[in-house]
């Protein structure tokens, strides 16, 4: 005699296939690191990712909005090789302050969000920078670096 639901011309019934799915699927419900909106997915998959995302457009507008330039796929064209090392590097020697608390975050220079960054006015100047929160940071770019983007 064999072990149930193992011999052959077996068939599980609806109830054990219904707990079996529910079992390796569950209802675990996420929610988006872009849109915050909730979502459906398989505890497993979830605890594979870092980022999560509901659906492609957020991860797409993640990657264009939220992402350091050093992780988009496009980051530093137009710049040589030359410059995108000093510019990396810069950040690289910043970050290192910062983590050995040499130098202490400071809130947005505009607005007074709390949650700022760094910018480099130059590159040359590692240690030397404006604290902008997200909007402000995009803002002041849109302004100096690229003034046509801004309708005026």
């Amino acid at each position: 005699m064999g072990v149930k639901g193992f011999q052959k011309g077996h068939i599980v019934s609806k109830e054990t296939r219904e707990k079996i799915s529910k079992a390796n699927n569950g209802n675990f419900f996420a929610k988006c690191d872009y849109c915050m909106k909730e979502y459906h997915t398989k505890k497993s998959a979830f605890e594979r990712s870092k980022r999560h995302f509901c659906s492609r457009r957020c991860y797409a507008k993640y990657c264009a909005e939220i992402l350091p330039k050093e992780e988009h796929n496009a980051y530093g064209k137009g710049y040589s090789l030359e410059e995108k090392n000093k510019r990396k590097k810069a950040r690289e020697i910043f970050n290192h302050y910062v983590r050995d608390k040499h130098i202490e975050k400071q809130p947005c220079e505009k607005c007074g969000n709390k949650k700022a960054e760094a910018h480099h006015d130059d590159y040359d100047k590692p240690l030397e920078v404006r604290w902008l929160c997200f909007k402000c940071h995009r803002q002041w770019h849109k302004i100096y670096e690229n003034p046509e983007l801004l309708g005026e």
